[in-house]
């Protein structure tokens, strides 16, 4: 009886770890792909994340660049400053003479992707900070010279923007006062485009070793070999803005006050540019 019941109490417990071995086992192999599903879920989880960033359109993404852009600007001064440049010496006359230009220079057609406040600090060059502001620009068509800038993203230095705090000046009554506060500088000879236009102008590239060592252009987001800077803004600078019709100068004195500034204006160039590349 002894060996019997000591048999049976194996018998018992062997089945008993057997249940538990089995048991343990199926969790397992139902654990296992839980586990994956889990593991799948999260992961499209976070590439929904993802795509939903990569997701927004050109259009979308513009607006969102603008929205910021007009709340940082939105409650500074206005200092306008319509200084008069000569840069439209040699300037030309049609849209055949514009197409006509020098090496190492562009006439493009592109869109304002986004504006950067750019940090603007004394440099021994200058007895004021310079300002001037970062534009994303996408070259949606190379109008003259190489075909390299197609298609691309590049960087223009437009030569208005916002002020940094302790290095912001104004001139009041022919004098230079020094401010504690940031402000927009406008100049209305060439202003700031607004993000989301469509421009057409003349550009080259920067002096990088100049900028770079004097105005902390690679500080400030700008890299060697897709930076550039308008070539005779004045008159060969021309946009439409967004919601707009028509390619205009983007030249606020010569827009709006022809005769603030005697300079060669050519309504012929303007209508030559509408016909050509309005679309």
């Amino acid at each position: 009886m002894l060996i019997f019941i000591v048999k049976n109490v194996d018998n018992r417990n062997t089945l008993s770890i057997n249940f538990k071995e089995n048991f343990m086992k199926k969790s397992l192999i139902l654990l296992i792909p839980l586990s994956i599903i889990f593991s799948i879920t999260a992961c499209s989880a976070k590439n929904v994340g993802i795509s939903n960033t990569k997701q927004l359109s050109e259009e979308q993404q513009i607006t969102l660049n603008s929205k910021k852009w007009n709340q940082k600007t939105k409650n500074l001064q206005v200092s306008h400053q319509p200084e008069y440049s000569d840069d439209f010496a040699g300037s030309v006359h049609s849209l055949a003479g514009f197409q006509k230009i020098h090496s190492g220079t562009w006439v493009i057609k592109a869109k304002v992707q986004n504006l950067y406040k750019v940090i603007n600090k004394k440099n021994l060059s200058s007895n004021i900070p310079p300002v001037y502001t970062r534009g994303e620009i996408k070259v949606d068509q190379v109008i003259a010279g190489t075909k390299q800038l197609n298609q691309k993203i590049i960087n223009l230095a437009f030569w208005s923007g916002i002020t940094s705090a302790d290095n912001s000046y104004i001139f009041e009554s022919g004098e230079l006062k020094k401010i504690n506060h940031s402000i927009l500088i406008q100049d209305d000879n060439v202003p700031l485009p607004k993000i989301g236009s469509e421009i057409i102008l003349s550009i080259q590239n920067v002096d990088w070793d100049f900028y770079s060592s004097n105005d902390q252009f690679a500080e400030n987001g700008f890299t060697k070999g897709t930076t550039f800077q308008p070539v005779m803004a004045t008159i060969h600078f021309w946009i439409k803005e967004p919601g707009t019709e028509k390619f205009v100068l983007n030249n606020s004195l010569i827009k709006n006050k022809q005769n603030a500034v005697k300079v060669p204006i050519e309504q012929n160039m303007t209508d030559e540019i509408n016909q050509t590349y309005n679309n």
